[in-house]
């Protein structure tokens, strides 16, 4: 919790600074005394602030995949709306988007409650209680904080923030169909695309549209939100974009008015959207919809504690399949799967063997399932669906099995390996990943990357921007900077930053099986999927992906 409170200060002390040079003008009556009373500020902070980490613990509940999840996002929506919570965050959103260098991210307050939930021994316990801890007096924000509405209201007349667009309610009971986000790809086959319309076009092309889901946010720091769909444990992979603040709807199920300024397998996008207060007078759309799929679970879920998980015996090779893509870009991109004794197969290995959950992987995510036949360099396999039926048929495979590492195995030297994101043209990242060992059983990480605006910005317009970062076993840094050609010439500028001391990124190893364990300077221990990729050694598979020797 002293982390929360120092996270509530830091938004105080930015919305302070905010404060003062709006200030300079002349603002109407009252308003002043509001806006400078330090305390008064921070009751607008802390009644957001406890929104957003609720938020941020229900969805960690969901994504832990705990019983009361339902409840409990049931029981917050139900206490947004009886203290009007939502106005409250939406000005405060507006502040921070106007303002945001003087104001920390809403991260520095939702991590710490994420991780609250996910690392507890029994998060249903959290979970189950977040729906009676939301009608406590602590949860009051009326009674808690009486003057952040007052706040809210100064800081509209202000005009230091602004009041966002909202959805309108639609008046009486329309007649028409009503759509599913899961029947988006069956619309576009049917409609066509179009990409950005005017909603006057839009209106032309496939007039009044409706569509049922969920309001869901895209980032807690933003005030973008969409309509999902999703059953259970099921979720459809469309999504619809609204292009309207739905901040008060957040977490409801409605049924929205608009018309689709975009339509595309991969982005639709509502506009000029109304919640539907009467959706009786429509029915249901005929178009087909498209399988909802299993959500990802969470790594945690299907992870045992180190020696817990799959047994030596049951493990009957590891084996792995690399090449290059050169889609956006170059980079290496490498497919691991642990073939099983019985004859099954499973893809999503970002943990060593002896940690998979065998019993609980195959109850959650049967689709990372699969068949295996074959031997040596001459694999066949056969993909499952999210139901763990036969997906498909059998299918060759170019994987070939490695060795596990010999007991307290010893290196000497820096592994590593980079990629490019982007066009020399337009511009792009590269990105490097290193690990260097001693033979003393010592190891160093480190990781760097470079961006820039590519050649047709420095052609066009005499402009060039990059940004860079380092991070190794002495701390990390990072440095931005650039000019901008204009008709008067050239602009300038340079920022930089450092920061920690490059103890996470240090510290003794141990190679033995198909496990690194890195000890770091810092008091914390990771364990790593690792393997020898070549028998020569000079390639080695580290956590998601191989190191190649430096030269």
């Amino acid at each position: 919790m002293t982390r929360i409170a120092s996270t509530r200060a830091g938004l105080l002390a930015g919305l302070a600074l905010v404060l003062r040079a709006g200030l300079a003008g002349a603002l109407p009556p009252a308003t002043p005394s509001l806006l400078t009373d330090t305390a008064v500020m921070g009751q607008l902070v802390g009644a957001v602030s406890l929104d957003v980490m609720t938020e941020a613990s229900l969805d960690a509940c969901s994504d832990i995949g705990a019983p009361s999840a339902a409840q409990a996002r049931a029981a917050w929506v139900a206490w947004r709306e009886r203290h009007q919570v939502a106005p409250l965050r939406m000005v405060l959103i507006s502040l921070k988007q106007r303002n945001g260098s003087s104001m920390p991210p809403w991260s520095t307050l939702t991590e710490p409650m994420r991780q609250r939930v996910l690392t507890d021994a029994t998060p249903d316990r959290i979970c189950a209680g977040l729906g009676q801890d939301l009608q406590g007096a602590g949860m009051d924000v009326t009674a808690q904080y009486p003057q952040a509405r007052p706040v809210a209201l100064a800081l509209l007349q202000a005009k230091m923030a602004y009041k966002p667009t909202t959805l309108d309610v639609a008046p009486g009971s329309p007649r028409g169909q009503l759509l599913l986000p899961s029947q988006m790809p069956a619309l576009v086959k049917q409609q066509g695309r179009w990409s950005a319309v005017s909603e006057e076009t839009a209106q032309q092309k496939l007039g009044l549209v409706y569509v049922k889901g969920r309001v869901e946010r895209y980032a807690s720091d933003g005030d973008r939100y969409r309509l999902v769909q999703e059953q259970g444990d099921r979720r459809s992979r469309r999504s619809v974009t609204l292009d309207v603040s739905a901040e008060p709807w957040v977490g409801r199920e409605v049924v929205l008015r608009g018309v689709v300024t975009s339509l595309d397998n991969s982005y639709v996008n509502l506009a000029a959207a109304a919640v539907v207060g009467d959706p009786s007078g429509l029915t249901p759309s005929p178009l087909p919809q498209e399988p909802l799929e299993r959500r990802e679970v969470l790594l945690q879920r299907v992870t045992s504690a180190a020696g817990k998980g799959l047994p030596d015996k049951e493990l009957a090779a590891v084996v792995i399949h690399g090449e290059g893509n050169y889609n956006n870009g170059t980079r290496w991109e490498e497919d691991v799967r642990f073939l099983l004794r019985d004859g099954t197969v499973y893809r999503r290995t970002e943990m060593p063997p002896d940690q998979l959950n065998v019993a609980a992987s195959r109850q959650l995510e049967p689709q990372q399932w699969g068949r295996w036949r074959g031997a040596d360099q001459r694999y066949e396999m056969q993909s499952q669906d999210d139901d763990g039926r036969p997906n498909g048929d059998w299918k060759a495979e170019k994987h070939y099995a490695v060795k596990p590492w010999a007991p307290d195995t010893r290196l000497e030297g820096s592994f590593s390996r980079g990629s490019f994101h982007g066009s020399l043209v337009l511009g792009g990242m590269s990105f490097k990943r290193a690990i260097r060992f001693t033979r003393d059983g010592r190891f160093e990480r480190s990781n760097s990357s470079f961006g820039s605006s590519g050649t047709l910005a420095a052609t066009l317009n005499n402009t060039v921007i990059s940004g860079s970062s380092q991070a190794d076993g002495s701390g990390s840094s990072s440095t931005g900077g650039g000019t901008v050609g204009g008709p008067f010439g050239t602009a300038g500028a340079v920022s930089a930053r450092k920061t920690d001391d490059g103890a996470s990124r240090r510290g003794r190893y141990r190679l033995s099986g198909y496990v690194l364990t890195l000890d770091c300077d810092d008091g914390h221990q990771e364990r790593l999927l690792s393997f020898p990729v070549h028998p020569d050694g000079k390639t080695v598979y580290v956590g998601d992906g191989s190191l190649s020797l430096d030269k």
